[in-house]
């Protein structure tokens, strides 16, 4: 009997270990939108998501300029620059402006103004029960595995923008998972022709490892 109920015991452990990052990362999204901003400033460390956030977004818009620039005369390569100095410059300062407890939360509000009264988007989370925004939320996980026993990764695609993805990175230090990277990318649709001198591995499709994430 002892054997058995420490069985149970162990399970139940396990079960709630990896239920945990499921739930900071659940509770980070919840955080942003209700504008918790002692939750994010004690679950996201913010400088290492700045640095990968200005990454992956500067890669997300201007690997496209990048890319027509060889289909078109030398002589434009000079706008090209231009463009992608400013660029870059727009992006560095969006994430230093909004990528930190208050502004996250800020950004999101402007955003879901916009859908709202301008694009006449409709959250489809609005009005539901707790269960069903979970499951919804839950469906939009492409990836999620433990890459280590204090390692997390989770790709989830965006509720509005299907080829959006958000890939995270979450650490556990001093018994609490946090935030460590924050990447966005840009997902090909499915049956959308790759173009074949500028594909690289890893960054124009993800892997589907839902199999990882529904454990």
């Amino acid at each position: 009997m002892r054997r058995f109920a420490f069985l149970i015991f162990a399970g139940l452990c396990a079960a709630a270990y990896i239920g945990w990052p499921f739930h900071t990362a659940w509770s980070i999204k919840e955080a942003v939108e209700s504008g918790d901003s002692a939750y994010l400033a004690q679950h996201v460390e913010w400088a290492p998501v700045k640095v990968t956030l200005k990454e992956s977004m500067s890669q997300m818009v201007l690997d496209p300029v990048e890319a027509s620039l060889d289909n078109k005369p030398k002589r434009q390569g000079l706008w090209a620059s231009f463009k992608t100095y400013y660029g870059r410059t727009m992006v560095d300062s969006l994430v230093d402006r909004y990528a930190n407890p208050t502004g996250l939360p800020t950004l999101f509000n402007y955003g879901r103004t916009v859908r709202r009264d301008l694009l006449g988007k409709v959250d489809p989370d609005d009005g539901q029960p707790l269960h069903v925004r979970i499951a919804n939320s839950w469906q939009r996980i492409d990836r999620a595995a433990f890459i280590t026993p204090t390692r997390f990764e989770i790709e989830m695609r965006d509720k509005f923008e299907s080829t959006r993805v958000y890939a995270g990175v979450l650490e556990l230090k001093n018994w609490r998972w946090i935030v460590t990277e924050l990447r966005v990318r840009q997902r090909t649709p499915a049956g959308a022709e790759q173009p074949a001198e500028r594909a690289s591995p890893g960054t124009t499709a993800l892997q589907q490892s839902t199999t990882a994430a529904r454990l």
